[in-house]
């Protein structure tokens, strides 16, 4: 197959390859800038990522294995023959150890190899995968083939030094699943994005094949057939997208299977995904979905729950997952780390005319902070950041309309509104300028006459760009929307810029969404801020993130809000990130 302009409109490209590098030196034709380094979150250290492959816990270095999809450059990130993968550690999801190479994007010289690397998995031996000593990772791959136009096709190779690298290329660097046999990839292009597990003393491999997710087994990981020897073995958008009216072509991606075990004791397993629910109602860009239910005895997915959305913002796709491969292993807690960016405005607006001097070209690619997942009793997922204590702790106490916190004149201390919402007057409570972009936000929102009434705003400002928030606690509905001037600038820049500003609202009213936290008499919100991302959490457990795209180091920082009972107070602690 072909990399053509049909596949990128249609959304194929959603998991094209990006890799790391670890401990090798840069390639001479490689870039970088500083100019979008994050500060606290995982950055590709030169040119382009997008998709998390795995989240791998290294028994022998005690640490996470963490491997992502790279490209050279940012200029043209799909180009065939450019993706590879990247590798780090790390042991706290903060600090991660410099990155290496650790798929190539070419394959060996054989008839059947590949010309980029695209998503996959990452497991350990248990002893079933032939030609692979127990207790060695094997990464399953997706890519192009290289001498047949590009069909995309599943390879494997395993690592002979702690997963740093997969040199040893398993099947004679065949295909393991190849798109055109007769039981794959029914439309005959789509076949990517593996998510291989042990089950019931065999392996499964669930593969995103366009608006399908095909289901394979295998007893030695190298020879696979249909999990369902009598049917498709297929799981149909109408299982996976459960509950969700959709009529989107929009390919499924980036699937993983974990099993989870809530408080009550009972353990399910829950099918993860990258898609794209249809513009119905607020509407949904793409992003990381969830649903719960468990396998059929064949090894399909049977849903229990509808789908649901795992973080409600446009950035957050790509995802992927620590936990177990042996489905047998119920965990109460896994990791999750998702790509920040989103392919309508992400890829098409980066660029500039001049695209080889372009910092964006240079160095494009973050990832959201890690996040501890839970299922919880009534089967649905609860998000917890994992970051540190920070430094530089500050501490603001009872904030109100008549006490609000004035950065520039702090000592007047003086009450100010600025201007009349739908509900009536805003009034400032924080407002501090030239803040560095690296922080955490600890928002106690409460009243002291009752229930918190009346809409929350938070205003940051990026240099000239911002990111808005507008929170109705009375029926928990939130709106956010941004605007990047950066995004002007790129060969589509009109189409990227009015898709991250406008939202599937129109009109620049952004994305809105549902957290379910209503009618409380007191909110807890965090804010995490970076150079090149905003991420939102609620109480419980709900979470939206953002992309940034200006390589400012400060932002303004503000917090507004209407007060119908003159009761509305917030206690604030914000700490510097790094």
């Amino acid at each position: 197959m072909k990399l053509n302009k049909y596949m990128l409109s249609a959304g194929a490209l959603l998991s094209i390859g990006v890799s790391l590098v670890v401990n090798s030196p840069v390639h001479a034709d490689s870039v970088t800038s500083e100019a979008h380094q994050s500060v606290y979150h995982l950055t590709t250290k030169d040119g382009w990522s997008n998709d998390l492959q795995t989240i791998a816990w290294n028994s022998k270095g005690n640490y996470y294995d963490l491997y992502f999809l790279h490209s050279k450059t940012a200029d043209d990130p799909n180009e065939a023959g450019n993706q590879n993968w990247y590798h780090t550690t790390t042991k706290d999801f903060v600090h991660f150890t410099p990155q290496n190479e650790a798929i190539k994007a070419d394959g060996p010289e054989a008839p059947y190899t590949w010309t980029s690397a695209w998503t996959g998995t990452v497991l350990v031996n248990n002893g079933q995968i032939k030609g692979v000593p127990k207790g060695a990772q094997v990464a399953y791959f997706s890519g192009l083939e290289k001498y047949d136009g590009g069909s995309q096709n599943i390879w494997a190779a395993w690592s002979n030094d702690n997963g740093k690298t997969f040199s040893h290329v398993l099947n004679n660097a065949s295909p393991v699943i190849d798109h055109s046999w007769n039981f794959t990839s029914q439309n005959k292009v789509d076949e990517r994005d593996p998510a291989v597990v042990y089950w019931h003393g065999k392996m499964l491999m669930y593969v995103a094949e366009g608006n399908e997710i095909g289901v394979y087994q295998s007893k030695d990981g190298i020879h696979w057939s249909k999990a369902d020897p009598n049917g498709r073995s297929k799981v149909l958008m109408s299982t996976y997208m459960r509950g969700i009216n959709s009529q989107d072509s929009t390919p499924v991606e980036c699937p993983a299977l974990r099993t989870m075990k809530m408080p009550n004791g009972q353990t399910k397993q829950v099918l993860f995904f990258g898609a794209k629910a249809p513009h119905t109602g607020a509407g949904q860009t793409t992003g990381t979905y969830y649903i719960v239910g468990h396998l059929d005895q064949n090894g399909l997915f049977a849903p229990e729950t509808n789908a649901k959305r795992l973080d409600q913002g446009s950035d957050y796709y790509g995802a992927n997952f620590s936990g177990s491969a042996n489905l047998a292993e119920a965990a109460k807690t896994i990791k999750s780390m998702g790509w920040v960016g989103n392919w309508s405005y992400t890829a098409n607006g980066i660029h500039n005319d001049e695209a080889a001097n372009s910092e964006f070209t240079k160095h494009l690619g973050s990832y959201s902070v890690a996040r501890n997942i839970e299922l919880t009793n009534d089967k649905t997922v609860k998000s917890t950041p994992i970051v540190g204590q920070g430094k530089e702790v500050k501490h603001y106490n009872n904030v109100s309309k008549d006490h609000p916190i004035n950065g520039v004149n702090a000592s007047s201390n003086r009450p100010f509104t600025i201007g009349r919402d739908t509900n009536g007057l805003i009034h400032n409570m924080l407002d501090v300028p030239n803040l560095s972009v690296n922080k955490a936000y600890n928002l106690h929102f409460y009243n002291t006459e009752g229930n918190y009434r009346g809409r929350i705003y938070i205003d940051i400002w990026q240099g000239g760009d911002y990111v808005r928030f507008n929170y109705d606690p009375s029926n928990g509905w939130y709106n956010v929307k941004s605007r990047s001037g950066e995004l002007d600038k790129g060969r589509n820049g009109q189409i990227a810029s009015s898709y991250y500003f406008d939202g599937l609202l129109g009109n620049g009213n952004g994305y809105s969404a549902n957290s379910g936290v209503m009618n409380q008499k007191s909110i807890d919100l965090k804010v995490l801020t970076d150079k090149n991302s905003v991420e939102f959490f609620f109480p419980n457990g709900q979470t939206y993130t953002v992309a940034r795209f200006n390589s400012s180091q400060k932002q303004d920082f503000k917090i507004f809000t209407e007060d119908p009972t003159n009761g509305n107070r917030v206690d604030i602690t914000q700490a510097n990130l790094n």
